[in-house]
């Protein structure tokens, strides 16, 4: 059988009356020949399919006639809201796959174009349920279900009446906060998140391609930006564009991914959003288990294969660096300035030989331990047995098919699955009932395959990595092997010098004083250089960066200049430096100074050094300060209102790093250019810090998504069922009214059509609300996890604005209007369809960790608070919902602030007065006085009276609005404090009056960082 016309069918189906369906299928030359067979046996063929997607509850629950899909209900909140119900199109034009004869490029193209294309007509098309009775999963998710069903079912070969017993494959990898936290500049961290994403895209694309997209459940690969690409590289080629011409015709911006990022529209083909755990709904056992195998060979193949790349890629570039420059060891002597030139150049001449470079061994021993894969996978249902049953037929045999059927799933907190009034109530049972404790099933299975693994850790000869201290840092002559594992090494200036080498061959990518090892090599050169960014069809040719020229540049000069270009990693990867997305919002809200400060620091680079004609940096060194000066901040609200600009210019830091500068030059650059751009910050007035200072990180993750999954965070039936659709024989009979009361169950199409809906908010709201209503940039967004960085002046509302969109909330900036759990735009958006969008509806809670660091600690530092701050503290707030603030000062101090997410908006109605008057001193002082003078009661609001009384005292006072609502954030902290107390103990995390002493510290901080803003923009 082949099951790709089938799929294909059940797709148009949904979508289509028969009179349009016939119009579309005759259209196509694949399905010639098969189109009265499909007609007549499609719908029973596929009846078990879709009962299972369906699950027990729709199957049963009889319509009333001619009933319209006119109400939709959101799948956790039940919350409704009409829609237009006239879904089916009139007629479709598929004239541009027509004369495909690829069966599984037709249905590719129908899966991923055909809900777009009729959504571009229908704005409500995306939201319309696949049943009117249990309105909760829209028709698209609903067929998407069925086709992966079917696809498991009937593998080919597979007879008709024997379907194969679909399986559950579960499969991750790790590490992942090792892989992203071994970083010391943005470009590693961008880059270690981005792998985790291309990695698990690519293993999820392997699966689609074997079986089909819709054999994916988890993460959902339509509409993913990635997964859109590799279809262009896969299926075009040059005597067809089909799928890139798709896209142009009816995509919102007439792009295709590609163009897309190359016109720089949007950032999202490079920005990480697959999780590095996969689901897939494969066909019977031996599928589960050659799957679980091939996905670990192809996981280590891919990662292999980039790795590989960039091992031959230095080889080759260093070798012609060291045969065509012959001034190489001049260009590096500075660096060993009381060195013999012998040794060296000697040296330099081995690497010309390919003999002499042995690393091969050492390379390979640690890209092969980099990853550690798990598979696990169970059954859909017991295998022994049927996948439905007959109540009514088979009274008999139905207690022994449920046990069996429990027996697999394992219900969790004594579950009765079917209940006594489902059984009563249901004339057919089938196995999508059991889906929810299914899921949770193979989520314990693969934690416990988890907890047997065993870790194996290359020995690491000789200097090891300057960014992880992990692994040895390799050396073309560093051999691995035998006896060299234990301690083999080679002297530390030869190691200096290869670095350096680096260095000169890729310029703005090393610096010449960091040493890394294989992992951390191929992840900073992965995207150019490993083949990352040539998968996904995108060109990096001409993307060399283009220095401002100075004004005494004559012609000689000007055509050196360009012929000497380098690479501008940042527009490679349309990702910011540190420095940039610290200063993004004072330089979007204030252009001019920006401009001024670099056109003073400018002049300053072309001074002259005292009582001489000379300049104090050479012409190569001012050009290369242009090149990384005069370049675009990669933050897209920014970059519209100030081009050509970057936020290095602010940090002698990281613009030192980005000149190659270290304490090593003998003609003290490097001091020189620390003493320049403190003048030039004097010269803007910019005392005691700089616009660049100070930077965010936000972790947030959804809470309790796992009951979400299983079905344990859904209501009752009453909250889900449209009344009016229902027949009344049903709504008549005896149980009718138990039903209602009964909460419902997580089926198959539900769990897809959330996790679609997922990508609402990942992959639209979040870049929306990131990167166009504030000044930062996603780093992960997929699912429920998000990871940004963003300046310090937009933290509050960003948060605001990031739990709004979570839950379905009232958007703080009123762009969106909330209904029916979804976000509907009030307005044509940027980068947005003019459609609703989904939240996780009332109730949903996130917890946050937010690191607020000086530009002075190390990013790993940085990554570690996050990830403690989310897990270890946001979480463990009662109830989570909670707020982990961690402020990381130079010196290495910490301050700590928690907070109950119910508390953010109340915080933020006193705290956005600050522009008003600088209170952040009256904050210090309540955050000293104010735990030693009141403690937390039931009902006495001992510690706003003492607020008050502590208020009073200050010659400053506070607007009486200021004051108010200072008074009820208090008021609120502290009813929440004593319930929490109340219920958990004296101890509970984040209820004590210092507790409260913290957030007023942090209040303060925060105030004071934004006066400062305010007196520099001022001045």
């Amino acid at each position: 059988m082949n099951v790709d016309r089938y799929q294909l069918y059940v797709l148009l189906s949904g979508f289509a009356n028969t009179e349009v369906r016939q119009q579309i299928c005759a259209q196509l030359p694949s399905l010639q020949g098969q189109r009265e067979n499909l007609e007549q046996n499609w719908e029973q063929i596929t009846q078990l399919a879709r009962e299972i997607a369906s699950s027990s509850d729709r199957v049963n629950l009889q319509t009333e006639a001619d009933v319209l899909r006119d109400t939709c209900k959101h799948p956790f909140s039940g919350a409704a809201q009409t829609i237009n119900a006239d879904i089916s199109p009139d007629s479709f034009d598929c004239s541009i796959i027509a004369q495909e004869t690829d069966i599984k490029k037709v249905y590719w193209w129908f899966w991923r174009f055909y809900p777009e294309i009729l959504a571009t007509t229908q704005r409500d098309f995306l939201l319309t349920p696949a049943h009117p009775i249990l309105p909760d999963c829209p028709e698209p998710s609903y067929r998407s279900t069925i086709a992966a069903l079917l696809g498991a079912m009937y593998p080919p070969g597979k007879d008709l009446n024997q379907p194969e017993h679909p399986y559950l494959l579960i499969f991750t990898f790790s590490p992942v906060q090792e892989i992203i936290k071994a970083s010391r500049k943005f470009l590693d961290f961008w880059s270690g998140s981005y792998l985790l994403h291309y990695l698990s895209a690519k293993l999820c694309w392997y699966i689609a391609c074997k079986y089909s997209p819709d054999a994916v459940i988890t993460p959902s690969l339509w509409s993913q930006e990635i997964i859109d690409a590799l279809m262009v590289k896969e299926f075009d080629n040059d005597n067809s564009t089909i799928f890139r011409d798709t896209f142009q015709q009816y995509s919102r911006d007439n792009c295709d991914p590609v163009k897309r990022f190359q016109e720089q529209k949007s950032t999202s083909l490079v920005t990480a959003g697959f999780p590095n755990v996969i689901t897939a709904l494969v066909p019977g056992k031996q599928a589960a288990i050659d799957l679980g195998k091939k996905l670990k060979c192809q996981l280590k193949k891919e990662w292999s294969n980039i790795a590989t790349k960039v091992r031959e890629d230095i080889k080759a570039k260093v070798q012609d660096a060291v045969e065509n420059n012959g001034d190489l060891w001049e260009t590096i002597l500075e660096e060993f300035p009381h060195a013999h030139p012998s040794p060296y150049v000697e040296e330099l001449q081995k690497l010309h030989q390919g003999g002499c470079w042995e690393w091969n061994q050492l390379w390979d021993a640690q890209i092969k331990n980099t990853w550690q894969c798990y598979w696990s996978a169970i059954p859909l249902g017991n295998p022994e047995i049927d996948l439905s049953i007959s109540l009514t037929d088979n009274p008999d045999n139905y207690q022994e098919w449920k046990e069996n059927q429990n027996q697999i799933a394992l219900p969790r907190f004594n579950q009765t699955i079917p209940t006594v009034v489902e059984e009563t109530a249901y004339s057919l049972v089938n196995i999508g009932t059991w889906w929810g404790s299914l899921q949770a099933r193979l989520g314990q299975s693969i934690q416990a395959v988890k907890n047997t693994r065993t870790w194996k850790i290359p020995a690491a000869p000789g200097e090891r990595s300057t960014i992880s201290g992990q692994f040895s840092a390799v050396h073309p002559s560093l051999h691995y092997h035998e006896t060299f594992k234990e301690g083999g090494g080679l002297p530390e200036s030869s190691m200096r010098l290869f670095w350096q080498v680096m260095a000169i061959v890729y310029p703005g990518l090393f610096n010449g004083s960091e040493k890394l090892n294989a992992l951390e090599l191929t992840k900073r050169m992965a995207w150019e250089y490993g083949g990352v960014a040539e998968s996904l069809g995108i060109d990096l040719t001409g993307e060399e960066n283009d220095p401002v020229p100075s004004e005494e540049e004559d012609l000689e000069q000007e055509n050196n200049r360009k012929n000497s270009s380098e690479i501008d990693y940042e527009k490679l990867i349309r990702f910011p430096n540190l420095s940039s997305i610290a200063a993004a919002k004072f330089a979007y809200e204030h252009p001019g100074i920006v401009r001024q400060y670099w056109t003073n620091l400018n002049r300053l680079m072309n001074s002259k050094q005292p009582n001489s004609q000379e300049k104090i940096f050479d012409p190569q060194l001012r050009r290369k300060f242009r090149s990384k000066t005069r370049r675009d901040f990669q933050v897209p609200k920014t970059d519209r209102e100030i081009p050509g600009y970057n936020g290095v210019m602010f940090s002698s830091k990281w613009l030192a790093d980005d000149l190659s500068l270290n304490q090593s030059e003998s003609n003290n650059n490097l001091q020189k250019l620390r003493e320049i751009v403190n003048q030039a910050h004097k010269d803007c007035g910019f005392n005691n810090g700089s616009p660049a200072d100070w930077w965010v990180i936000v972790l947030a993750d959804g809470d309790s998504m796992g009951k979400y999954v299983s079905g344990s965070k859904m209501e009752k039936y009453s909250e889900y069922l449209v009344l009016d659709a229902i027949e009344n024989t049903t709504k008549n009979s005896a149980n009718f009214e138990e039903l209602l009361n009964t909460k419902k169950r997580m089926g198959p199409a539900t769990h897809v059509g959330l996790n679609r809906a997922l990508l609402d908010f990942s992959n639209r709201l979040v870049p929306y609300l990131t990167e166009k209503r504030f000044c930062g940039r996603v780093v992960y967004s997929g699912g429920d996890d998000v990871m940004a960085v963003l300046p310090l002046a937009d933290l509050p509302e960003f948060l605001l604005s990031l739990r709004a969109a979570w839950c379905g909330g009232k958007d703080p900036q009123n762009e969106f209007t909330s209904k029916g759990g979804y976000w509907h735009p009030n307005s044509q958006l940027e980068g947005l369809p003019s459609r609703p969008h989904f939240t996780m509806g009332e109730g949903a809670t996130m917890s946050m960790g937010i690191v607020i660091a000086h530009k002075s600690v190390p990013l790993p530092t940085v990554l570690e608070n996050l990830w403690e701050a989310e897990k270890e503290r946001a979480k463990k707030l009662a109830g989570k919902d909670g707020l982990c603030f961690r402020v990381i000062y130079g010196g290495g101090n910490t301050l700590e602030a928690l907070m109950k997410g119910d508390l953010l908006d109340s915080w933020w109605n006193f705290l956005q007065n600050y522009s008003q008057v600088d209170f952040s001193p009256l904050l210090y002082r309540l955050a000293e006085e104010l735990p030693r003078h009141a403690a937390i009661t039931e009902s006495d609001c001992l510690l706003s009276r003492a607020t008050e009384v502590i208020l009073s005292r200050r010659e400053q006072t506070l607007s009486d609005t200021t004051k108010e609502a200072l008074l009820d954030w208090v008021n609120c902290w502290e009813a929440w404090a004593y319930q929490t107390q109340h219920k958990l103990g004296k101890d509970a995390l984040g209820t004590q009056e210092k507790d409260l002493a913290y957030l007023l510290r942090f209040s303060a901080f925060w105030v004071d960082k934004m006066m400062q803003f305010h007196e520099w923009s001022s001045e």
